[in-house]
């Protein structure tokens, strides 16, 4: 009896020619310089690339002319501006120049699994509505979580994750940093059309649990009171950690409804607060002409 890769193969034969033909359309709807910034990333070295390539979102079937917006990248300056860095070619410049091989690695893991979440305004809402089910009861009654700490205690561990709540835990990081970050080049089809600003607070002590965003965001202090979830010690003050980082959004707010449901889900599996807060703003463009 054949396994399931060949099943997977089959699939994937008659599938070909249509993905073919799709991809054909929507490359024939791109501008010709992104279409000729992306080949060059392709088949350039990293160390051949000494510009910054553009990162703009390519155009879907429903974009009108000029609707482009890209996400941020994690190279981006503290507004948005993109800064031509050995990152711009998936790499962080370590103090000798070399990428660490476990970063490397597992920077690779993760773009892989983020293309086969397959992002795009059709398969979005499935995510959002199949997080926004996994609430904290449904994680321990599932059995995703095992014997966790009370809400509003330490971080929740890994021993207190079953697999599939750890499955469950990195899915969902990956699809906060492809909505943050992704483009089409990264496997995420999405018209982003507007900037958005998201500002999350965090304790300081469990900010490293969203290292990703931690390393591109806007961040600054704060204190907060500490509420013991048992109700036994006193109330303390807290050091908290501000997030700011800017995003690209489609029409909709479907990003944004994206970004609260992955950022709740990532709560109930392991930052552990009683209440995570965080909101988004539209950034407007202004000017400091007098």
């Amino acid at each position: 009896m054949r396994d399931v890769t060949h099943l997977v193969a089959q699939v994937r034969e008659e599938l070909a020619g249509e993905l073919r033909e799709r991809l054909r359309v929507r490359l024939h709807e791109q501008p010709t310089d992104w279409l000729v910034e992306q080949l060059m990333a392709l088949v350039l070295r990293p160390d051949e690339i000494t510009y910054s390539i553009p990162r703009q979102v390519p155009r879907g079937p429903s974009a009108e002319e000029g609707a482009y917006a890209r996400p941020v990248r994690e190279s981006d300056g503290e507004h948005g501006e993109h800064e031509a860095t050995a990152e711009d070619a998936g790499y962080d410049q370590a103090a000798n120049g070399q990428v660490p091989q476990q970063e490397e690695s597992d920077r690779a893991a993760r773009a892989a699994r983020i293309r086969r979440l397959a992002l795009d305004h059709t398969s979005l809402p499935g995510y959002v509505e199949r997080y926004r089910a996994l609430t904290r009861e449904v994680l321990e009654g599932e059995g995703h979580l095992l014997d966790p700490p009370h809400k509003g205690g330490p971080l929740i561990s890994p021993e207190h994750r079953a697999p599939s709540g750890e499955a469950l835990l990195t899915e969902s990081k990956d699809l906060l940093h492809a909505l943050l970050f992704g483009g089409a080049e990264d496997g995420v089809w999405l018209d982003r059309v507007e900037r958005e600003l998201l500002t999350l607070t965090i304790p300081k002590a469990k900010a490293h649990a969203i290292g990703s965003i931690m390393r591109t965001a806007t961040e600054t202090g704060a204190e907060g009171a500490w509420h013991d979830p048992q109700r036994v010690a006193a109330d303390e003050r807290a050091a908290n950690t501000i997030l700011q980082i800017e995003y690209g959004e489609v029409g909709g707010e479907l990003v944004g409804r994206a970004i609260t449901a992955a950022l709740r889900l990532i709560n109930n599996l392991e930052i552990n607060e009683q209440v995570l807060y965080g909101r988004m703003e539209n950034v407007e463009e202004t000017t400091l002409d007098p």
